[in-house]
């Protein structure tokens, strides 16, 4: 084979490759904007608003698939497609992408899902708290073909909950020192004995904070008292040594 045919295939080659470049790059220039306030820490039942405008949607892409762990709130839609006249209450949807590939225009309202579960036994509350309080999305939207191939990786954007009541045990926990309390007061609470874990948490801590103090009272008097020997001592050394120095003149 001569240079020249050689030349020409790679050439040809090269083309081939740019070729392939060039037409899947388009599937990884789907663009997701977000308008709105989305922290990474919010509370039970706090309202969350944003706005999702998806564009460069690839050719090969058929549906798009929204989902959230947002819930309903009020009237509000949880998902409302400006221009498609198109609203949905279900935390997942998927829709169908037909003639608005060039941009899609989606409203997501929803609420904080409560983490608490209260049951009411005769006279006693008992408080459940569900152990997940992180990983929770947003949204999550992901494109995928007409078999349901996903195209490239889903865009998501998370939040924690935060739940002051079990940040203030927490805090409590760490002014505990006897680790049996400590252990025993976090089981009570997990089981559901929110109120009689706070209330025993209080009275362990208000007794061993007494207890420092009355250890601490305690070891200032023997200090106190060695000084006051020590002055005495001084004293009468100081006393009996001059009387010493008369007796001997």
């Amino acid at each position: 084979m001569g240079l020249g045919h050689k030349a020409v295939c790679v050439t040809v080659l090269a083309f081939l490759f740019i070729l392939l470049f060039a037409g899947s790059g388009p599937a990884s220039a789907t663009q997701i904007e977000v308008e709105g306030e989305l922290p990474g820490e919010v509370e039970e039942k706090q309202v969350i608003s944003l706005v999702l405008t998806i564009s460069n949607i690839p050719a090969a892409a058929d549906f798009i698939s929204f989902d959230t762990d947002l819930v309903r709130y009020g009237d509000r839609s949880i998902y409302n497609f400006t221009g498609l006249e198109l609203q949905s209450n279900n935390s997942s949807f998927v829709l169908p992408v037909e003639d608005n590939r060039e941009k899609i225009i989606v409203l997501l309202n929803g609420r904080v899902p409560v983490i608490r579960e209260v049951k009411q036994c005769d006279e006693l509350t008992l408080i459940k708290y569900d152990p997940k309080l992180t990983g929770y999305a947003y949204y999550r939207v992901r494109l995928t073909d007409e078999d349901g191939n996903p195209l490239g990786e889903s865009d998501t954007r998370t939040f924690t909950i935060v739940a002051s009541e079990i940040e203030e045990f927490r805090g409590k926990m760490t002014l505990v020192d006897d680790s049996f309390f400590s252990v025993y007061l976090q089981d009570m609470f997990d089981k559901g004995l929110v109120t009689e874990a706070n209330e025993i948490a209080d009275h362990v801590i208000e007794k061993e904070e007494k207890e420092r103090e009355e250890e601490g009272s305690f070891n200032w008097g023997y200090v106190l008292g060695g000084i006051a020997l020590l002055a005495v001592g001084f004293i009468l050394g100081v006393r009996f040594g001059g009387s010493e120095e008369e007796e001997e003149e």
